[in-house]
């Protein structure tokens, strides 16, 4: 009996154990996981990092687009300040006076063609009375230049784009002596210098630089009369 007590315990032994792994073998294949999920899992997982990528590189390329699209927008606003600027410029340019009187006084002291002791032969301009160190003003655009003359004393000459030639003389000084110039600007300061009896301006008109003609014609012509 005690033969078969041990023989009955080892039998139990042995069927508690197969028991066991039966049950361990059944819920180690529950927990493994279906090949097809595992499948499925890893087709998601590239998925999204591709539509990760692409959304990165969506955001990137609309930063692109957005700073392409600004640098249009500046360049567009820099050509239209530019056009504008250039028109209003042109607006000016149109507008300004191309002729101007060498100074502000309107009365003459002698004119064109006079005789007299302090002339030569005869006057070969117009006289403006003025005092010594009066703004003298181009009568056109042109280009300057300076010479000292013992007759006419200190001299500017505009040379406008026609050739036209005006002689502003007996200055004090100049105070431009090259360069171009506009019709207005102050070239230089009336005084005495050369043959003068006293302060003023002496102007005078030479048509392409030869004899000199009567400026008050001439500066009537372009809407301007120095005696009114």
């Amino acid at each position: 009996m005690g033969v078969a007590g041990i023989a009955a315990a080892s039998v139990g032994g042995l069927t508690g154990t197969a028991t066991g792994d039966s049950q361990k073998s059944n819920t180690t294949a529950l927990a493994a996981a279906d090949p097809a999920s595992v499948k499925q899992v890893a087709a998601n997982s590239a998925l999204d990092t591709q539509l990760a990528a692409l959304s990165a590189d969506a955001r990137d390329f609309g930063d692109r687009a957005s700073r392409t699209q600004e640098r249009i927008d500046l360049r567009a606003r820099q050509a239209a300040d530019k056009k504008k600027r250039e028109e209003e410029a042109a607006r000016k340019e149109a507008m300004r006076p191309k002729f101007a009187l060498p100074v502000t006084l309107h009365r003459l002291s002698a004119r064109f063609g006079q005789s007299g002791v302090n002339w030569m032969s005869v006057h070969t301009g117009i006289d403006f009375p003025v005092f010594t160190g009066t703004p003298v003003m181009a009568a056109t655009d042109g280009t300057v230049r300076t010479q000292l003359n013992s007759a006419y004393g200190n001299m500017v000459i505009v040379t406008a784009p026609d050739g036209t030639e005006t002689w502003y003389c007996h200055l004090s000084s100049a105070k431009i002596r090259s360069g171009h110039v506009k019709a207005g600007d102050v070239i230089a300061y009336s005084g005495d210098s050369g043959n003068s009896t006293g302060p003023h301006l002496h102007f005078e008109v030479r048509p392409n630089g030869t004899a000199a003609i009567d400026p008050l014609p001439w500066l009537r012509s372009h809407g301007l009369d120095p005696t009114s």
